[in-house]
């Protein structure tokens, strides 16, 4: 999943769909056949602009109970050594015209700054709420929910609390506050290679955000990672600045609601003027899988943010898997 090294796993669609081995079958497809077959999603985005006058070597098997088919052009393993591995029936990818990321975990290897901010509310707020536990662990589990939600259950609060909401929003509040004064590059970092990667995306795919922090910290992470360019890096055309790709950036306070539900992703599809079933959205979380499911939109997790590979496989809510980015 870079311009070097990249890991793709597939997970199917149905929960009793079991996972097979798969074994290498040699075929060569053109870049043009596969831009039209490719059912891979990331593939189809990424790797085509990355290598666009190479003829890709592939080994497409299919596993079923029945015994192993070989030729399906929709399923492979084994490409320069890396895992490229495609269970039956993935959502296709013939007319995906955006790709829309989560931020933490996803684009920024931020944690640590969450979870500082949180460390540093949660003291702000001791005579409340009395001694709170909070270590890695509880902040990375907990990162599936929206800022308020997430703070409010951390304190200890269940959502049928009477005063879960209003604790939440106030906790919400002061973390935001805190949290997006503290974005810079250093405390908010892009993981290594990804500017390289969202440089190498054609121009005409679209590019989206949407976060479950607040819209502000969105725009404040993106605005640090993301240097202008001039016409002389041949990064884009007239020099165009990579924040200013991003045509729709969204937080959990800009949207009907935040992920889990589909809503923001639909309004992120819309403002940027295509079907949500063209758009690619890709999460770290089993939230943005599950959003992005609830969309209609081809859903990719990645396993270098809050949760491990074992997680999300498990949780089933995925149509693939990156497994690092270098």
């Amino acid at each position: 999943f870079s311009s070097s090294q990249w890991h793709l796993v597939v997970l199917p669609r149905c929960r009793a769909s079991p996972i097979y081995d798969y074994q290498v079958q040699p075929l060569e497809l053109s870049v043009s056949t596969m831009l039209f077959h490719l059912s891979t999603a990331l593939f189809a985005i990424f790797r085509v602009c990355i290598m666009p006058s190479q003829t890709l070597a592939f080994a497409p098997t299919i596993h079923t109970k029945k015994g192993v088919h070989t030729g399906h052009s929709s399923t492979f393993s084994s490409v320069s050594g890396d895992v490229l591995s495609v269970v039956p029936n993935p959502p296709s990818t013939k007319t995906v015209s955006a790709v829309i990321f989560d931020i933490d975990g996803t684009l920024a290897d931020s944690w640590r700054l969450g979870y500082d901010a949180t460390v540093v509310v949660l003291q702000s707020n001791k005579e409340k709420l009395g001694e709170v536990e909070i270590n890695e662990k509880i902040y990375h589990e907990t990162c599936v929910f929206a800022t308020p939600e997430r703070l409010a259950r951390t304190a200890g609060y269940i959502p049928d609390h009477p005063e879960f909401e209003s604790i939440g929003n106030d906790l919400g509040k002061q973390f935001d506050d805190h949290y997006v004064d503290l974005v810079s590059k250093e405390t908010a970092a892009f993981y290594p290679g990804m500017i390289d990667l969202l440089e190498r995306l054609p121009s005409k795919c679209k590019l989206g955000a949407l976060t479950n922090a607040c819209v502000a910290y969105g725009h404040a992470v993106l605005k640090a990672n993301c240097p202008l360019r001039n016409a002389l890096d041949n990064t884009y055309v007239g020099g165009m600045d990579l924040y200013r790709r991003f045509g729709t950036i969204h937080g959990a306070d800009s949207v009907p609601a935040p992920k889990p539900s589909a809503l923001g992703l639909l309004q992120c599809a819309k403002e940027l003027g295509v079907d949500p079933k063209d758009c690619i959205y890709v999460g770290d979380a089993i939230g943005d899988g599950k959003a992005a499911r609830a969309a209609g939109m081809v859903s990719v997790g990645v396993t270098w943010g809050s949760n491990s590979e074992e997680k999300l496989r498990n949780a089933d809510t995925f149509d693939y898997l990156c497994r690092n980015i270098e």
